[in-house]
């Protein structure tokens, strides 16, 4: 199968729902995207300044122009479920080096429908169903739920600095770790200190002169100001007691859970009884008949997907269930298929004047053909 051939055999699957095809606004303006992209891929995205010298960017996804289409259908009083396909190109500067620039993904979704195990397992299993019809035999899937560690955290009882600090630090890659394993030292908490009590670009240039007379360079994509934010919220957690030894534990165990799909419940509940955290039980059985349902519609999950608490930070708009499916020699930035759960998109996309939950997935035709051509 050509990449073209295995765009129209997903695409096939994904219109039998009967979804609406849409092929939404190819420019954003770039605020959205920017705030709701991950570092991973705000790095990678494709920013210009139009005429009028308003930032744009080029959609990095179609999940962020579909739902907006959505939050406007919502916001113009027409209310109720409703489903949208896509067969679009988007754009981001490539993740691996075979990777390219404009890519095809095509996908679904839904929105306004229950925000429940059972649809999660729906979506994951639709998506599994235009992987297979493309022929990929040979996978293996991961997921996760990005409600699980904000949930750990509020269980602490921690000062909501501390708690605050660890949420954001969940969302950057390798940030729990840092925030567990450096502690800002007495001169970092002074200087934060000092930025805080003056006017942001007195702050800015501050911060600056301080990394000129040290020597390092700004590398990255966080901004100035974003990393001032970082030091004084590190440095505010500090002055609140820190991170205490046992919550420490806690924490670190959380966040290293890497198992078998059909040992997620135990793994988190383990960790949960060892600290004392019961009452985020409810949560764990969510996630329990979540993976229960996918390996009900899929059981080869059973053997062939697993479960990671911190997976899933790419888009900072998701907020629950995601999963990642491979194939072949691809690397893990690499995945043939992805989707998941963003129930606070719409919301935020309409600053409030709609509310819809969302789930999605897509399929990336060229890596799939990649994937097919490594194992023939």
């Amino acid at each position: 199968m050509t990449p073209e051939q295995i765009a129209e055999t997903a695409s096939d699957v994904f219109a039998r729902t009967g979804a609406r095809p849409v092929d939404p606004a190819y420019v954003l303006a770039s605020d959205v995207p920017l705030e709701l992209s991950g570092e991973a891929v705000r790095a990678r995205l494709c920013v210009f300044t139009d005429h009028r010298g308003n930032e744009m960017v080029m959609r990095p996804d179609l999940t962020l122009p579909v739902a907006g289409l959505e939050a406007e259908r919502l916001a113009s009083g027409r209310n109720g479920p409703e489903a949208y396909t896509y067969a679009a190109r988007a754009f981001r500067l490539p993740a691996s080096r075979d990777d390219p620039m404009e890519f095809t993904q095509v996908g679904f979704e839904r929105f306004g429908r229950p925000s429940s195990p059972q649809e999660d397992a729906h979506a994951f299993a639709l998506v599994h169903s235009a992987v297979t019809a493309c022929g990929v035999e040979d996978w293996r899937m991961v997921m996760g739920d990005l409600a699980v560690f904000p949930a750990f955290v509020d269980a602490l009882g921690l000062a909501r600095v501390t708690t605050d600090l660890l949420k954001c630090a969940f969302r950057q890659e390798g940030g729990v770790a840092e925030v567990l394993a450096n502690a800002p030292s007495a001169p970092e908490v002074e200087l934060a200190h000092q930025l805080s009590a003056i006017q942001p670009d007195e702050a800015n240039a501050l911060f600056l002169d301080a990394l000129r007379d040290r020597s390092i360079p700004m590398i990255g994509t966080r901004s100035v100001g974003e990393i001032i934010e970082g030091l004084a919220a590190k440095a505010a957690a500090v002055d609140a007691g820190g991170v205490p030894d046992d919550a420490r534990r806690a924490v670190g165990a959380l966040a290293s859970v890497n198992c078998a799909a059909p040992e997620t419940a135990s793994a988190l509940s383990d960790i949960a009884r060892e600290h004392g955290l019961t009452v985020i039980e409810p949560i764990i059985e969510r996630v329990a008949k979540r993976v229960d349902a996918i390996i009900a519609a899929v059981p080869q999950v059973g053997e062939l997907g697993r479960f990671r608490s911190g997976f899933g930070r790419r888009f900072t708009y998701y907020d629950g269930f995601v999963f990642e499916t491979f194939a072949g020699s691809l690397n893990e930035r690499q995945p043939i298929a992805a989707g998941g759960r963003y129930d606070g998109l719409i919301a935020g996309l309409s600053g409030g004047r709609a509310k819809a939950t969302g789930i999605g997935g897509v399929v990336r035709p060229d890596r799939v053909f990649r994937a097919r051509e490594s194992l023939s």
